[in-house]
């Protein structure tokens, strides 16, 4: 599982690519992807994916294998699991997580 580290302040997009995934099944891309924040910390979690302006999803390309996650805010000194759930065309449903350590350097 991969992690990235953040400021409390910081909103930034996040790339993911599921292309060696996709090349195991062609003819399939990304229909939609679902995103969900928990905190072992925090029963609300205050990091937050998609921040105002920002929409929490963006798909990249005509037929996508890749998708970026814009994530803003948090708790200095928490770590918070981001859960995306992969829905595609052909009805496949793939989890993808990473972990954001928050802190304020």
């Amino acid at each position: 599982m991969s992690t990235f580290t953040k400021q409390p302040g910081d909103v930034f997009d996040y790339d993911i690519d599921m292309s060696k995934w996709f090349a195991e099944i062609p003819g399939d891309d990304i229909q939609s992807v679902t995103v969900s924040v928990s905190s072992d910390t925090e029963a609300s979690p205050s990091l937050v994916a998609g921040p105002s302006p920002h929409p929490q999803v963006v798909l990249v390309g005509a037929e996508p294998v890749r998708f970026k996650v814009w994530i803003g805010g948090g708790t200095n000194f928490n770590d918070y699991k981001v859960s995306c759930l992969v829905a595609t065309e052909q009805d496949r449903v793939k989890e993808v997580e990473f972990i954001i350590k928050v802190r304020d350097k």
